[in-house]
């Protein structure tokens, strides 16, 4: 049984570690290759519009991702819940990361976008203007939203509207990663997929739930 000062140690240090995990995406985005990156764009891709009102979601995502979920994990689920929570992200990030250093992609943005009004100028000038259009596959901003939506629904119980409330959020930031021309469709089925590989994977390891199916009693 940990003593609550190796408890706060631990969250401190798993929030650092997230932290570090934040920043080797970063690593990748700002690197300088020696090959263009491969555009993995569809035909879907070609349709699909600018909504820059997504601009708004999509920038809360680690705020809310690297801090709010598992606060909430920590103080509604229980301590293990939270460290299947920063755990996956700091897997699920190396799992990107991995994919970003043998498979760079690129997101070629479109050159003649006009700022209308704030959401456009939030998009050009935050989004476009910080994140290099490279580390599109697979998302990172849905591999984290999705293994939040997950930690939520697993809280939903305990906290209904709040749960319910931030996973229709984080429903809104997936789509936001094509709407916003910062990912192509392809992106977010890699997303889903590390996400929820990554969650799964790291709960049976820390948490050890149990596959006996429950007894129904006549």
């Amino acid at each position: 049984m940990r003593t609550r000062k190796q408890q706060i140690i631990i969250v401190v240090a798993m929030y650092l570690g997230v932290f570090g995990a934040f920043l080797t995406y970063e690593v990748f985005n700002k690197a300088h290759y020696t090959f263009a990156p491969l555009v993995m764009r569809g035909w879907l891709d070609a349709q699909l519009p600018i909504v820059s009102p997504f601009v708004i979601p999509y920038i809360s995502f680690h705020v809310l991702a690297m801090i709010v979920v598992p606060a909430l994990a920590l103080k509604f689920g229980n301590f293990y819940q939270f460290l299947t929570n920063m755990w996956a992200i700091i897997c699920g990030q190396l799992i990107l990361d991995i994919a970003y250093f043998f498979f760079q992609t690129e997101v070629p943005r479109p050159t003649n976008f006009e700022v209308h009004n704030v959401f456009d100028w939030l998009l050009k000038n935050l989004v476009w203007g910080n994140d290099r259009p490279l580390n599109g596959f697979p998302s990172n901003h849905v591999t984290w939203s999705v293994i939040s939506i997950i930690v939520l629904w697993r809280l939903r119980h305990r906290i209904p509207k709040t749960s319910y409330l931030l996973i229709g959020w984080f429903a809104l930031i997936i789509p936001a990663t094509v709407l916003l021309a910062q990912h192509f469709v392809i992106d977010i089925y890699g997303g889903v997929l590390v996400g929820f590989t990554a969650y799964w994977a790291v709960m049976f390891v820390i948490e050890r739930p149990s596959l006996q199916p429950t007894r129904i009693m006549p």
